[in-house]
């Protein structure tokens, strides 16, 4: 049996000298490379198709969403009656009888509530002033401002009623 392993020794030599190695493992590094390059390429394509299903396609146009374009008011508040004075803005007006009215809600001495119509960038504050007279009647001050003419004070007086609130004697008094 010594003879067959002596026999096979000399083999092994020549055969490590026939195949060079340096060859083979520059060929399995490059080989390597492709397979990590073709691994990432296929990570990052099921990445993007996953992702892809987190989207949806929205092919009408028409559907536009506009969310806090519309200011909030609550059904039940309640707006004080009367007309718009003269010079005034309809819309302009119902903003600033809507912060009239909580103004004469709050019940505090000198508050003024600030009040603003986005439609037409009016602006301004609606304040009671002095004591609520016998009756429930109070005067009141609105000041308007709206850039297009010199800032204007609105006064009258608002009287509790049973169905609701009233206001009367309203005048424009001019700059504020």
């Amino acid at each position: 049996m010594p003879e067959l392993e002596v026999m096979w020794e000399p083999l092994v030599p020549r055969l490590s000298r026939a195949v060079p190695m340096a060859g083979c493992h520059s060929l399995y590094r490059s080989v390597i490379r492709w397979r990590e390059a073709l691994c990432r390429m296929a990570v990052a394509g099921l990445v993007v198709a996953g992702l892809g299903g987190c989207s949806t396609v929205n092919v009408s146009s028409d559907d536009a969403i506009v969310t806090g374009s519309i200011r909030a008011t609550p059904a039940s508040l309640p707006v004080p009656d009367g007309h718009a004075p003269t010079g005034v803005a309809a819309s302009d007006w119902v903003q600033a009888k809507i912060a009239l009215d909580q103004a004469l809600a709050a019940r505090n001495k000198d508050v003024s509530i600030p009040w603003d119509n986005p439609e037409t960038g009016s602006r301004g504050t609606a304040t009671p002033v002095g004591p609520a007279r016998a009756g429930g009647c109070q005067d009141f001050m609105i000041s308007l401002v709206d850039g297009k003419t010199a800032d204007r004070w609105i006064q009258g007086e608002v009287c509790k009623a049973r169905g609701g609130t009233v206001l009367s004697q309203v005048r424009v008094l001019g700059q504020a």
